[in-house]
């Protein structure tokens, strides 16, 4: 793998790692979002040996041109962007609407792309007295989607909602075998990217009436990362700027 390939991939790399950082950034007050992680892995590969023929190509393989000298060459490319589930801070609202949930485990939406899943519980009542989400999805009760009358809204730890002291119905609140395999779709929704993963219905996540799950992004951490990154883009900048003199110059001494 040529210096310049490796360069050039590092670049790409880095600039991944820059969107990753950025979108952590902007959901950084986002309810319910979980931090966006990016993981890599190297790429080797050998290079043919061919041995310098003269002064110029030992001097040119000893800065850059790696073609020259056969040895291993490594690259960084991403792997995959990975999901951290860590749980967010929890928030006291006040709002009978807000819920929360206090271990692993998530809402379920009904949407026109079928069931999605969300940790964001900043809930609302629509004209027809369904809760649902804040772009308008309904959640999903053990009943189908949730529909109460006007009243006071009480949920304890296991779901069940009632009103005015009647029992309404119960969130369906479901967890999955390989969490960590979710796919995000946007809007705060997960689904799972196997078809076979399916949702399982759990009876230990606990809800949390009155109270918000905060984004998990630590947005110092977050900072500190985007700068890094940064930097390491200049370097790679100047890297490939300094090879691209060096084969000008190789090629002029060929030309010579």
């Amino acid at each position: 793998m040529s210096g310049m390939t490796s360069l050039v991939q590092a670049a790409g790399v880095i600039e991944r790692k820059m969107e990753t950082v950025s979108n952590n950034l902007a959901n950084v007050n986002t309810v319910g979002f979980k931090e966006d992680q990016p993981s890599f892995r190297e790429v080797l590969s050998t290079a043919q040996r061919v041995t310098p023929e003269s002064l110029e190509e030992r001097f040119l393989s000893h800065e850059y041109l790696d073609d020259y000298v056969g040895m291993d060459k490594s690259a960084v490319v991403v792997d995959e962007i990975g999901k951290n589930f860590e749980p967010g801070r929890m928030r006291s609202t006040g709002n009978d609407l807000d819920f929360a949930l206090a271990n692993d485990g998530f809402f379920t939406i009904d949407t026109p792309q079928g069931e999605r899943y969300t940790r964001a519980g900043n809930f609302q009542l629509d004209e027809a007295g369904r809760i649902v989400t804040n772009d308008g999805y309904p959640v999903l009760g053990t009943n189908g989607v949730i529909t109460i009358k006007e009243g006071v809204i009480k949920a304890n730890e296991s779901g069940q909602i009632s009103v005015d002291g009647v029992l309404a119905d119960n969130f369906r609140l479901v967890r999955f075998q390989n969490q960590d395999q979710l796919q995000k779709l946007g809007q705060g929704f997960f689904a799972p990217v196997n078809s076979n993963d399916l949702p399982l219905e759990s009876e230990e996540i606990q809800l949390q009436q009155g109270m918000l799950e905060d984004s998990n992004v630590n947005s110092m951490l977050e900072m500190t990362r985007m700068i890094t990154a940064t930097r390491a883009y200049e370097t790679v900048h100047r890297a490939l700027t300094r090879l691209d003199k060096l084969d000008e110059k190789a090629i002029s001494m060929v030309q010579a």
